[in-house]
């Protein structure tokens, strides 16, 4: 008896096991920044004063990637938009710092064939491909890009899914009230020269960019109505377009990003 129940076990769990999917090509992934910090996910939004704190990796702003299937992801970096293991989307040294992975998220409608057929889903990595060698977005200027070719970790992300006519986070640009936070950052470095400057710095959760005021404003930031804006990984994160999914792939412990502290889809992801 014992001998046939373990024979049952055996065909049940190996005919099981042969069903269960793995993470999709097309998942969203998440890391924040280290000390397992993201901007956005406290009411204390602050950012850098200086250039030299942006420059170390201090923006703690967290990334985003996009699975492409077999163990591959597309994420922009300093170096532009590359594709590479899905195991060095947290390099050793970024998790020994306490990046810490959020998770993966799919569309909410990924599994219904008539929205998302397997051509659709190749289209997206595909598109995706086609976006690697494009720059990455220092200034924060076009995020989304494509004008310039080129994109923070996020707007590639956004972009990429608005190509196959899927919205991740809706378009629009948020500067207080309802729909997000607000929180104003005294400033005090050499950028100021060492005088107290009020910034206002806003997290959107509803839409794409969020407006903050900053010493260093005039070069950076992407512009609307005289004022600039920011997207932020974890304003795409938040979003009910997509669903959380379990991650059965290795997103840690892949060679050494290079230099910097504090992983960041803004600056640390851009000196891997």
């Amino acid at each position: 008896m014992k001998k046939k129940s373990f024979i049952f076990l055996f065909f049940w769990l190996f005919f099981w096991g042969a069903e269960c999917k793995a993470l999709e090509k097309g998942a969203l992934l998440y890391h924040t920044s280290a000390g397992g910090v993201i901007y956005g996910k406290t009411d204390q939004l602050e950012l850098p004063c200086s250039v030299l704190q942006a420059v170390l990796g201090q923006l703690k702003s967290g990334h985003a990637g996009l699975y492409v299937g077999d163990l591959r992801i597309i994420h922009a970096v300093i170096e532009g938009v590359v594709e590479t293991d899905s195991k060095n989307f947290i390099p050793a040294d970024e998790k020994a710092e306490g990046v810490v992975y959020l998770g993966a998220k799919l569309p909410v409608n990924y599994d219904d064939p008539a929205e998302w057929s397997e051509e659709k889903k190749e289209q997206l990595v595909l598109i995706a491909r086609e976006q690697v060698g494009k720059g990455y977005d220092l200034l924060f200027q076009k995020q989304t890009g494509p004008d310039s070719g080129d994109f923070t970790c996020v707007g590639l992300v956004e972009y990429v899914y608005q190509q196959v006519g899927y919205v991740v986070t809706p378009m629009g640009y948020y500067s207080g009230g309802t729909g997000g936070k607000s929180y104003t950052q005294v400033y005090n470095c050499e950028t100021t020269l060492w005088q107290d400057w009020d910034g206002l710095n806003t997290f959107a959760e509803e839409v794409q960019f969020s407006l903050f005021t900053h010493p260093l404003g005039f070069c950076c930031g992407r512009e609307f109505e005289d004022q600039k804006y920011m997207f932020f990984p974890y304003t795409q994160f938040l979003q009910d377009s997509t669903v959380g999914v379990a991650t059965d792939i290795p997103v840690t412990g892949g060679e050494d990003s290079g230099g910097g502290s504090s992983g960041g889809c803004f600056i640390r992801s851009a000196v891997r």
